[in-house]
């Protein structure tokens, strides 16, 4: 192992948008897709991992083509909650036209549905051209509802849930390395302002990368009071609160440009929080080196 940590997380980041996709040369650099965040534990002694798939928005596409091409054929997906933007993805998620994949998804019954019957109404004609009944994900997809759960093993790898303030209600998802000593906190879509704050910055406590929902400046918020969504203030705040690592701004706006999102919602949280970075598409970081990779940043807008 030659001093490395036998244990290893990584968190790659499909798709970083809230709301809806975004693409053209004004969202080129931090990306269009929406929500969609792979975690990765890797026990680097017996060569095995584990991917936990969070949300499943438009990045759920590229993240699917990339794993079978590995080879890969078994599937974890949580959804923090059913928007659109958080489901989109799942209708080019080539695993799910597979019968030789197996897929779990776990996520709350709404709405006086069951998580299944979530899915069927999802996938239901004149909607999309199939019914779930006539998909492959109708015999290899496993349904787990996580309704008052507080934590939940998948595979060797341990995630805690925290309550969110979102409309028809949110989940947080902390994401622990295989020996316990890093984390990855996941908490999008969220409205700050309520008792659930305190709730997310104890949640949230010493992680290593705090990802949150920092969808509006600041300025403007008040215009979207009840929409579920919060600022990089708030973020900032929180991350702060929890002595995080780092904090990670997700979920970004549809409306912000790259350059909005470097001269106005960035500078927000660094004068709050100094270790806060804009996630990018297709980036992957790896949460061991991380301590290091913002030393080496400086002032930098991503890592």
């Amino acid at each position: 192992m030659g001093g490395r940590n036998r244990f290893e997380q990584k968190v790659t980041f499909w798709g970083v948008r809230g709301t809806l996709p975004t693409p053209g040369t004004e969202t080129l650099h931090y990306g269009g897709n929406t929500s969609c965040v792979e975690v990765v534990n890797t026990d680097l002694l017996r060569e095995t991992e584990t991917s936990i798939i969070l949300d499943a928005g438009t990045g759920l596409a590229n993240l699917g083509d990339a794993a079978l091409k590995k080879g890969k054929r078994d599937f974890h997906i949580m959804l923090s909650h059913m928007h659109y933007d958080h489901m989109i993805g799942l209708l080019r998620f080539k695993p799910f036209f597979s019968p030789d994949c197996k897929i779990t998804i776990y996520g709350q019954r709404k709405c006086g549905l069951s998580l299944r019957a979530i899915f069927e109404r999802f996938f239901e004609k004149p909607f999309f051209p199939l019914s779930f009944a006539e998909m492959s994900a109708n015999e290899n997809t496993t349904f787990v509802e996580i309704n008052d759960l507080k934590e939940i093993k998948i595979s060797d790898t341990r995630v805690q849930l925290q309550p969110l303030n979102h409309p028809q209600d949110a989940v947080a998802f902390r994401v622990w390395s295989l020996d316990n000593e890093i984390s990855v906190v996941y908490a999008t879509d969220h409205e700050h302002g309520s008792e659930v704050d305190q709730e997310l910055v104890d949640f949230s406590r010493e992680a290593s990368l705090l990802l949150y929902d920092s969808t509006y400046a600041e300025a403007g918020f008040q215009r979207y009071v009840g929409w579920g969504h919060s600022t990089p203030t708030a973020g900032a705040t929180i991350a702060a609160a929890a002595n995080v690592c780092a904090y990670g701004l997700f979920h970004h706006d549809p409306e912000s440009s790259d350059a909005d999102l470097e001269s106005y919602l960035l500078p927000e949280a660094k004068r709050v929080f100094r270790h806060s970075f804009l996630t990018v598409e297709n980036q992957t970081i790896c949460l061991s080196d991380l301590p290091d990779i913002l030393r080496r940043s400086g002032g930098s807008k991503a890592v």
